[in-house]
């Protein structure tokens, strides 16, 4: 099916997906004899065939072939990754000879790799992308007739899978994620940004799956029918799973389910289907009462979107001038080059927080630094910024290689900063505004130089869009600079810009213009009377986006400004006699009026680990104890931290960015601690219990914890029982660290605890992960339980004191 096929299917008719393939196979007890549900496929292809017919017969268009986690860094887990071609070969086949029954359709499934990406996980972006792009590969040679991308929980992870899938084949692509009940991901990914990173990418596609129940996930159905165009699928769980009697138990109905999926029909959503706890007779259910109906016709949405991981901005509803931070940007400051001629990235993440504070809609980054490795400088950059602000990113570059990476690890939609009229330049950077589905801003200059008229301008302007055209980037990801000059020097230039913005938006309807602000004051006093007054006039002409410092009054509005930049002061001297006695006032930086100790607070607070080291010796230069230096400092920022987090001003990038600068302040005071024989915390034996191999939680409760000051033994995923309690033994340890993601794996908590008390160890134990819950902690004899990394580090904390 290609991808008009599969519009036009949508466009007449309601189509029906299938229904939970993991818990079905648990209720069989399929699982038996198997490491993992795709090995199935090859060794117990009969199983898998019963669970596809079922939903054959129940009546679904699209069944998703048996291939979740078949990726090469997935089955390495299980020593399958050598049978990947086998294993989805099989499981694609074994699917299609099925679906011919009924004419149905087979969907290659995608989901997680099991670890996030850089810098939230320790896997790289292009690992990532080569075990997906492989994957969808094997998928598309072995007949599937569309990709369904799906629980997805990290944007960047889903941001690689559909670049991988596009790539190697025209197959149409659903995108689907994952929701908390707050509706946003687990790393804080909202609607509106998923929307716009889908749409970008170019999914045919999206939607949601698993999560939440049908009533909490209808509302997310709604929000998202009012703000794409796109198709969309809708596959809610049975209800919220419950872990009752030992056992899991989906509290939801058929009858519940499917009164919520006509709910969702009616706002418009074209696919259906259940995920975990539901089972062919939803599907039957679902099946006999909207198969084939036609589709309910949404209102058209206009937006144009730009986003970061956590913030979606429509600038077709910003107040003018949408405001581009220009602070990150190293030329002409010396102390900001000299930073990261040594890889530190100290003010680039202060400047980001004060633009982003001050009022900016966007950041723009540049990191042109001679000699440097440009590239290299706004990959970090770009890791550094986005994890510590919200606002989408304009990614500063001439450089086709720097402009690529840096869009390849920017965890959002952000904008390309720029390409020109040289058809060079174009061909080599407009591609890759096509690839990622940026916005682009476009200057309008040439080999041949600056155009000293408006007409010359909006020449190089249809040029531009000429070559977009050919490449396929969209007309209304367009941004025309056309070009801010200094008036001191070209007061006639003034008039050129400022007609060509008018002109451009007789001409280009659907295309944005920006213009760089500062340039225009260079040489002359009072800059920012200048700056503002000039801005004011290009609001007037019709302009969008203005790359400007956030930080200042923008609301003069003068009129010596006005007279000079209409030409009717000539010279400047009226404006010179005016101003030119006015000092700069000179603000010493935040952090310079705060004392050492706050220094450090607020770099634990905020992430920064570049001025950790310098703190400290300050500190200990100044007299503080190390263990003051601990208690007081770190661990009092790190409470602040937590607070953060629990009122969700703070997500898990956040949370593991203070760990890192707490753990690296820590482990400067660590021996001086051991010195002076002063035991700050105590050990930790962690693991992830026997049959469940997912850890990113796990590891992120151990970066936390070891930041608190506790030594940490984390003995990984899957670990028996004998395992973990003959380590923790051995250790002498305080407390052990237990967690499990699925509810089928909680009951191996129960059995360490039972065992450790036959074996009278005596070390606390503590319990954490999505499907425990403080009851069930309670119920097996656990010491503690904890929701989330920060609160296990208080719960140590806390149980260590009482000991």
């Amino acid at each position: 099916m290609n991808k008009k096929e599969f519009k036009n299917l949508l466009n007449k008719k309601i189509l029906i997906l299938d229904g939970a393939t993991g818990t079905e196979l648990q209720k069989y007890n399929f699982l038996e004899g198997v490491s993992t549900p795709e090995e199935l496929n090859i060794k117990f292809p009969e199983r898998i065939q019963k669970i596809y017919s079922a939903y054959i017969d129940g009546g679904s268009d699209i069944i998703l072939a048996n291939t979740f986690g078949a990726n090469r860094l997935k089955l390495s887990q299980y020593k399958l990754d050598t049978k990947i071609k086998e294993i989805i070969n099989a499981g694609v086949s074994v699917a299609k000879e099925e679906a011919k029954r009924t004419n149905s359709f087979v969907a290659g499934d995608i989901s997680s790799v099991g670890s996030y990406i850089y810098p939230l996980g320790n896997v790289s972006f292009d690992d990532v992308y080569g075990a997906f792009k492989e994957q969808a590969q094997i998928l598309s040679d072995s007949g599937c007739d569309l990709i369904i991308i799906e629980t997805m929980t990290e944007i960047k992870e889903l941001k690689t899978a559909i670049l991988a899938v596009k790539d190697v084949c025209d197959l149409p692509v659903i995108a689907q994620m994952s929701f908390t009940k707050e509706g946003t991901t687990v790393t804080g990914t909202d609607i509106l940004s998923f929307i716009s990173m889908a749409e970008s990418l170019g999914a045919d596609a999206i939607g949601m799956n698993c999560s939440v129940g049908p009533k909490t996930l209808l509302e997310f159905a709604k929000f998202m029918s009012e703000n794409t165009n796109l198709p969309i699928s809708f596959k809610p769980n049975a209800g919220m799973p419950q872990y009752i009697n030992r056992q899991t138990v989906f509290p939801g109905t058929s009858e519940e389910f499917v009164n919520v999926c006509l709910q969702a029909y009616n706002y418009g959503i074209n696919m259906f289907g259940g995920c975990c706890g539901t089972n062919p007779e939803y599907i039957k259910l679902l099946s006999d009462k909207l198969k084939n109906k036609p589709p309910v016709i949404r209102k058209k949405v206009s937006h144009h979107l730009l986003s970061s991981r956590t913030k979606a901005i429509d600038l077709n509803l910003l107040n003018k001038p949408i405001k581009i931070g220009e602070r990150i940007n190293p030329t002409g400051r010396k102390k900001f080059q000299a930073e990261l001629s040594q890889n530190i990235f100290g003010l680039v993440k202060s400047e980001a927080r004060t633009q982003a504070k001050a009022g900016a809609d966007i950041l723009d980054v540049n990191m042109g630094l001679p000699g440097a490795d440009e590239t290299k400088l706004i990959i970090n950059a770009v890791n550094e910024i986005q994890e510590i602000v919200n606002l989408p990113l304009s990614l500063d570059s001439s450089f086709a290689d720097a402009l690529d990476n840096a869009c390849k690890h920017c965890a959002g939609k952000p904008i390309i900063n720029s390409v020109n009229g040289e058809v060079e330049k174009l061909e080599k950077i407009l591609p890759i505004a096509k690839r990622y589905g940026t916005g682009i801003i476009c200057l309008c200059i040439d080999e041949k130089g600056i155009p000293k008229t408006w007409q010359e301008r909006i020449e190089i302007a249809k040029r531009i869009l000429f070559y977009a055209d050919k490449f396929g980037v969209k007309r209304d990801e367009m941004i025309f600079d056309y070009l801010t000059l200094a008036v001191s020097s070209m007061p006639q230039q003034v008039n050129e810009t400022l007609r060509a913005i008018k002109e451009s938006k007789k001409m280009f309807l659907e295309c944005k213009t920006v213009l760089g602000i500062s340039n225009i004051s260079f040489g002359l006093p009072s800059r920012q009377t200048i700056n503002s007054t000039f801005l004011k006039m290009a609001l007037r002409a019709g302009l969008d986006l203005a790359i400007c410092n956030p930080s200042v009054d923008w609301t003069t509005d003068d009129e010596y400004a006005k007279n000079l930049l209409l030409g009717k002061d000539i010279n400047a001297k009226e404006y010179i006699a005016k101003y030119g006695a006015v000092v700069k006032k000179v603000i010493s930086p935040e952090e310079e009026r705060l004392s050492t100790q706050e220094r450090l607070f607020y770099a634990i607070i905020n992430g920064d680990k570049d001025y950790i080291k310098n703190l400290i010796e300050e500190l200990l230069k100044e007299g503080i104890k190390p263990l003051t230096i601990s208690n007081e400092l770190i661990l009092k920022a790190l409470n602040v931290v937590g607070e953060k987090f629990s009122t969700k001003e703070y997500f898990l990038p956040q949370v593991i960015m203070s760990a890192e600068a707490s753990q690296l302040a820590f482990n400067y005071i660590k021996p001086l601690l051991k010195k002076n024989n002063q035991k700050v915390a105590g050990k930790i034996v962690m693991a992830t219990v026997e049959g469940d191999v997912h850890d990113i939680g796990k590891n992120i409760v151990c970066a936390v914890l070891e930041s608190f000051g506790f030594e940490v033994i984390d003995l990984g995923k899957n670990v028996s029982k004998e395992k973990i309690l003959e380590k923790a033994k051995l250790e002498h340890a305080d407390i052990i660290g237990l967690s499990a993601l699925m509810t089928t794996t909680m009951i191996e908590m129960e059995k360490v605890i039972n065992l450790k008390k036959t074996l009278s160890i005596d070390s606390k134990v503590i319990v954490g992960g999505a499907p425990v819950t403080q009851e069930f902690a309670s119920s097996i004899g656990a010491d503690g339980y904890s929701r989330d990394a920060i609160e296990a580090a208080k719960l140590a904390t806390e149980l260590l004191k009482k000991n």
